[in-house]
């Protein structure tokens, strides 16, 4: 454990929402975790934080929401990790950056592997489509996983058309741990608890029902 942040992980082109602040202003449409889990970060936790342009662009977003690795917790209870998403926004920022944070920059904090049946380190694959939609994703399937870090999921948004993913995997999907997806979509527990099979969101249900086993 170190005794303070590695100067490569201040930022410069951005800062990261106060997401207590953020949920005192909105607590119904912002939740966040309470106090006590985000002080209790460990090694590997995985955390939603979101990541905002100072200054912002003329047009256009100026902030998303991403996902980083728990690393170690500082001495003055701020912590560090891992960005292991892709930025889209933030250009400046690449795949495995050291981010700075503290406990009142925690939006999210995703599911720990003995909180569930399934390995929540484990890998999806997951078409961008389905990222984009504003509820659940419409399919996840399951096939044989090709390594040991491959959970054999696939997620969809259930409408891609027959040339979708005839394209680059790297412009049309993106690999996501389940415990990133259960965190952003909670109907996902159930299919990846399940272990196999076919599924498809309904919307009146709320929840995913299995079409067929694998």
């Amino acid at each position: 454990m170190s005794d303070s942040p590695d100067t490569s992980i201040v930022p410069t082109e951005w800062g990261l929402l106060d997401a207590e602040a953020q949920h005192d202003a909105f607590p119904d449409t912002f939740p966040i975790p309470s106090r006590e889990e985000r002080d209790a970060l460990r090694t590997g936790d995985m955390v939603k934080l979101v990541f905002v342009l100072d200054p912002p662009p003329a047009s256009g977003p100026n902030a998303e929401r991403m996902w980083v690795e728990v690393r170690s917790a500082q001495p003055d209870g701020s912590f560090d990790g891992w960005l292991t998403n892709q930025p889209v926004v933030i250009t400046t920022l690449e795949p495995s950056a050291l981010v700075a944070f503290e406990a009142r920059h925690v939006a999210g904090i995703a599911l720990r592997k003995e909180e569930v049946s399934f390995d929540v380190r484990l890998r999806a694959i997951v078409s961008k489509r389905a990222l984009k939609l504003h509820g659940p994703p419409g399919w996840a399937g399951y096939d044989a996983p090709l390594d040991a870090t491959d959970s054999g999921w696939s997620v969809t948004a259930g409408d891609e058309d027959a040339d979708y993913f005839a394209a680059d995997p790297a412009e049309v999907t993106q690999v996501l741990r389940l415990g990133e997806l259960v965190q952003r979509y909670p109907a996902l527990v159930e299919v990846f608890q399940a272990g196999e099979g076919e599924w498809v969101y309904r919307p009146e249900h709320r929840r995913y029902v299995r079409l067929r086993d694998t």
